[in-house]
Parts: structure tokens; C-alpha cells; sequence
């Protein structure tokens, strides 16, 4: 008899444990959070490859903020469109996080050099050692500067442009000829 007694003890205990777990339980995942109104997580979007305001608009719409961690030069995609973010897509996090971006900055822009007075091959090489590209536009006759050499450039000197841009060079060929009145008189004459 005392072997029932005692089993009738341990399952009062047990059902006991068991009401109060399922009492604990039914507090902390239901009328707790009821009470304190605590938020639930969201869920990170995808905003790589979006514009930096809509991704801005997207975030702030579900209650999280966004910081421009890091900007890069890059050659694919479009200026001011996300890179990378962290937290990935798909984590939850807490409302009024903050998602952290790469924007792409576009091409990188590079200084057209000063090339006016230098021959035509230094200037070459100066454009290509900016990652630019030199091309012979025009030919023109100059007082100023010897036969070969940069007369203007076209952007001028101190120019932003894309890196791999083609630069129009002017190049000199030398003084106008002169010639002499006497001599067109005297073949006219003949």
C-alpha cells in the first residue's frame, strides 16, 4: 500500500510541475508580452541594389534606420545604389536598429593633367598613367609651340572625368608658313 501512496504523491508532484510549466509558459509568450507590449523583431529586406533613398524609405518604413558605413568607386551598377548591407536579408532584428550599407560611388573620377607644351608622346603617357586615353583631334598651326606639341586640350587641364575617358589633344604644327608676296606676283605674271 505504501508503493500506491507514494505513487500517488509523485504524480500529484508531476502534475503539479506540469501546471505550473505550462503556467510559466503561458506567461512569458503570451500574457507578458501582452502587457509590456513589447515589439516583436523584423525581418532584414534585401536593399542591395536599390538607390540609397529608397532603401532609406524601405527601412524607415519598418520602423529601422540606416548608416552609410563605407562608399566605394566601382565600375558596375549605377551611382549611389547599395553594395552590401549588415544585418543580411532575412535576420530579425530589433525595431530601431540600424542596417549599415556600401554605397557605390559610380566610376572613379580621375584629374585631366596638364599637357600644353609637352610632345605628343609625354602627353600620351601622362593620360595613360592617369587611366585616361589620348586621341589626335586636330592639327593646327602655332607661333607658340613647336611642331608636335600639346596646344590645348580638350577637357582643359583639372577636369573630373571618368576614369578611361578619351581626352582630345590639339597638337602643334609649328608657325604658319609664310609666304612671300613677290613670289605669288611674279607667278602670276609669268
Amino acid at each position: 500500500m505504501a508503493s500506491e501512496k507514494t505513487k500517488k504523491i509523485w504524480m500529484t508532484i508531476g502534475i503539479g510541475f506540469g501546471i505550473i510549466f505550462i503556467t510559466a509558459f503561458l506567461t512569458s509568450q503570451i500574457i507578458f508580452p501582452i502587457i509590456s507590449h513589447t515589439p516583436k523583431n523584423i525581418e532584414v529586406p534585401n536593399v542591395v541594389g536599390l538607390s540609397l533613398p529608397m532603401a532609406k524609405l524601405r527601412l524607415t518604413q519598418l520602423g529601422l534606420h540606416i548608416v552609410v558605413r563605407d562608399s566605394v568607386w566601382s565600375e558596375t551598377g549605377q551611382p549611389n545604389t547599395i553594395l552590401d548591407q549588415d544585418p543580411q536579408p532575412g535576420k530579425k532584428i530589433k525595431p530601431e536598429s540600424t542596417v549599415y550599407v556600401k554605397v557605390n560611388r559610380g566610376p572613379m573620377k580621375v584629374g585631366v593633367p596638364y599637357l600644353i607644351g609637352m610632345s605628343f608622346n609625354d602627353a600620351y603617357y601622362a593620360l595613360k598613367s592617369s587611366g585616361l586615353q589620348g586621341v589626335i583631334v586636330d592639327s593646327l598651326y602655332s607661333d607658340n609651340y613647336p611642331v608636335n606639341t600639346v596646344v590645348r586640350s580638350s577637357p582643359p587641364e583639372g577636369t573630373k572625368v571618368e576614369k578611361g575617358a578619351r581626352v582630345r589633344l590639339y597638337i602643334s604644327k609649328g608657325p604658319k608658313p609664310f609666304i612671300e608676296e613677290t613670289v605669288i606676283w611674279d607667278s602670276l605674271l609669268m
